[in-house]
């Protein structure tokens, strides 16, 4: 048993590294380059929207669809699969000079991600046993959270310094190291600690018994609403401090980076307490005091208020995605851990991909008010649908803490 869970934890450490090392590539093409590389290629307003919009498409279309393949097909070849695509779309961009070719090229690259999180997750899932699964999946999206985090920083200091050619170089070697570090994977390592087993119907049986669970499908519109609100509090939290509150771009950036630091540190803690003490509750924690701290941001107008508050909704984002997708997993069963996790990724990207989009017809239209009260109406009217529908079944008895 002591070497079953120390190959688990080698498996989760290299896994997580090849995590932070890809994210990382895939973020620093678009944060901040994406929109300067567009103007710079002589993009209006209205293309640069729907650029940036391109990319969580390929997540609502194949996520769902590669974590069943993989459930029935193994883990392996999909993740070397977004290895590849990681590994080849950044040079894809040194030859970009008209607006529909950088289209192209992002739609091609979101198929990385779309493939990889969810069958890497679902990875890590077949190692762990429900009582260390919530810690373990926390412990890998923190890997991932690094290379989200530390891309900003180096992808517009590169850009500064030198040139968007060096940026996707950079880009480029970033992920083909993911891909090679992808040859330490001890895949062949099966022990008692393996809580996983092939599924033996087709990928279309997979995806039908994951849509028909209700559980699995309610616990992942609850992602889709926490990410509903993370979208509009990255896209519009930015905006208000910029031309509301009168904050530097220095300190608009440190606000919005100590959000992604807490959620960072928070995540391994949180699945471990929902191991220990039921997922239900966090989720439902988080989500209420998410409503609270994303409702609250326009009535403040002060860098530590706004600082405090940005730490408080990391947390509160933290809470609650480090308890779904291992809830999903457990309601799953141990054959479909790839389909639910995809499920809960394509449902996730639906609401990622719409939080900003409404939210910014809503502050247009109304005020920032109403824009971040929308967001926190929705988590908190998530909690209590959450609760009312996880009241029947075996997960009754874990609801609270």
């Amino acid at each position: 048993m002591t070497r079953g869970i120390s190959t688990s934890r080698r498996f989760l450490l290299v896994l997580g590294v090849i995590a932070a090392l890809a994210i990382a590539s895939s973020t620093m093409s678009k944060n901040p380059a994406l929109p300067l590389l567009a103007l710079h290629i002589g993009a209006d307003d209205a293309q640069i929207g729907l650029i940036s919009a391109i990319s969580p498409i390929p997540g609502i279309l194949i996520s769902s669809i590669a974590g069943a393949y993989s459930d029935r097909h193994g883990r392996s070849r999909l993740i070397t699969l977004s290895l590849l695509i990681f590994a080849s779309a950044p040079f894809l961009y040194l030859f970009i000079t008209e607006v529909w070719q950088l289209a192209l090229v992002r739609f091609y690259h979101g198929f990385a991600t779309a493939m990889f999180m969810p069958v890497a997750m679902a990875a890590v899932a077949d190692r762990f046993d429900p009582s260390r699964r919530g810690e373990a999946l926390g412990t890998f999206s923190s890997f991932s959270m690094v290379g989200r985090f530390s891309a900003p920083f180096l992808g517009g200091a590169l850009i500064y310094y030198t040139s968007f050619a060096s940026l996707y170089l950079i880009i480029g070697i970033s992920a083909a190291l993911a891909l090679l570090f992808s040859l330490l994977i001890p895949w062949e390592a099966v022990t008692t600690t393996v809580h996983a087993k092939k599924f033996e119907g087709s990928t279309v049986a997979a995806l039908k018994n994951m849509v028909k669970e209700r559980r699995i499908m309610l616990t992942s519109s609850m992602e889709a609403v926490q990410y509903f609100a993370m979208g509009a509090f990255e896209t519009f939290l930015p905006v208000y401090m910029d031309r509301e509150v009168g904050l530097t771009a220095l300190e608009i950036g440190f606000i919005m980076g100590i959000q992604v630091v807490a959620m960072l540190l928070a995540k391994p803690f949180m699945g471990k307490l929902s191991d220990e003490r039921g997922r239900i509750p966090f989720i439902v924690a988080g989500l209420l005091l998410g409503a609270v701290t994303i409702t609250l941001i326009p009535w403040v107008d002060d860098i530590l208020s706004l600082s405090l508050l940005s730490i408080g909704f990391g947390l509160t984002v933290a809470t609650v995605t480090a308890s779904t997708s291992a809830l999903v997993t457990e309601i799953a069963g141990t054959s479909a851990h790839g389909s639910s996790i995809g499920v809960l990724s394509s449902i996730m990207d639906v609401g990622h991909s719409t939080g900003p989009l409404i939210t910014g017809m809503v502050v247009g239209a109304i005020s920032y008010t109403a824009g971040f009260g929308l967001a926190g109406g929705l988590l908190a009217m998530g909690a209590m649908l959450f609760v009312l529908g996880m009241r029947t079944g075996p997960w009754k008895e874990r609801t609270t803490l």
